[in-house]
């Protein structure tokens, strides 16, 4: 609800396929702009301007209102709106509704920590590194996912919203599998700190055309699985977005959309391409990611995007380069 009016600030569609509209704003107390006159702007970092005890939620027209008006809607005054309307809400919530505020708080929480460690603002930049013909990711992110890991399996779940946190375990499943069918052909040779890229193991010293095919042949599958993978890790980050405006903010990420990814150089004519890629109908499921080895049979079948390396993929056991 708006602080000031109380009107409410989502207005939920009559038709199902549609999304709730958000009719509210997120107001700067304290100017976020050193342009605006509200406040001591250089009293916050940056961060801070964008914090919560820094935030009001109004109204479109009181937002415009009190920017319009910063003589009479000073720090102090919407300090003291802000209290007062929560305490007025407070005082009217029941004993569920203080239980469910709690249990939601925890899981934005932990959306807000997964979308930070998944840098889901920059998807599309980190899929484009994966499409050169070396397979390259940012080492900030893979620390990340590393890091995830292992967070993620030490959170302790309300229970109220478990369609969100199977949606994170599936991310995490195929997440396990990217990293490491990734980690298998590293180039731990390059001197290079910022970025992990694909050794190209088919390049050997002696002549022997034979092995050569047989090597370029292994890396191709392998590029195409890495690549493969990273697009159901995509699949998986926008399902647990459709859970979480499904079961507890309809607006979570309307503005920037779903996940896309990007690739460089594709075909005869070089382009590039952007992809949507989800799970679709019977894919759906709880755990719609099915594990290294299913995966490996269905994504030519099932799924909605994926590169195929032509021949049938070499297995584990005739990876001579491993």
């Amino acid at each position: 609800m708006c602080a000031i009016c109380k009107n409410e600030l989502i207005v939920e569609s009559s038709d199902p396929t549609d999304d709730p509209s958000i009719i509210g704003d997120e107001a700067h107390i304290i100017a976020r702009k050193e342009s605006f006159t509200r406040g001591d702007y250089d009293s916050l970092t940056s961060e801070q301007r964008d914090h919560y005890p820094n935030l009001i939620l109004l109204c479109k027209t009181h937002h415009k209102q009190i920017d319009d008006q910063p003589a009479f809607y000073t720090v102090e005054r919407l300090r003291e709106i802000k209290n007062t309307h929560e305490k007025e809400v407070k005082a009217n919530r029941t004993e569920t509704d203080k239980k469910r505020q709690r249990d939601d708080i925890i899981y934005s929480g932990y959306i807000d920590e997964w979308q930070r460690r998944a840098g889901l603002d920059n998807w599309r930049s980190t899929s484009s590194w994966l499409s050169a013909d070396t397979p390259t990711l940012p080492k900030a992110w893979y620390n990340n996912q590393k890091e995830f890991l292992i967070w993620i399996i030490g959170r302790i779940w309300p229970g109220r919203y478990t369609s969100i946190e199977k949606a994170l375990l599936n991310y995490k499943k195929v997440l396990q599998d990217f990293l490491n069918v990734f980690d298998r052909h590293i180039d731990y040779d390059q001197k290079e700190t910022e970025f992990l890229r694909t050794k190209k193991f088919y390049k050997i010293n002696e002549y022997d055309a034979e092995r050569y095919d047989r090597l370029l042949k292994q890396y191709e599958a392998h590029v195409c699985l890495v690549n493969d993978l990273f697009f159901e890790l995509t699949r998986a980050a926008n399902y647990i977005c459709d859970k979480v405006r499904d079961m507890l903010f309809g607006g979570y990420r309307i503005q920037e959309g779903a996940l896309l990814i990007e690739r460089h150089n594709v075909g005869l004519e070089m382009n590039n391409v952007h992809v949507r890629v989800e799970y679709r109908g019977d894919e759906c499921t709880e755990m719609p990611y099915p594990g290294l080895k299913k995966f490996k049979e269905v994504r030519y079948k099932t799924r909605d995007y994926a590169l195929d390396p032509g021949d049938p993929e070499l297995t584990e056991n005739d990876d001579e380069s491993a």
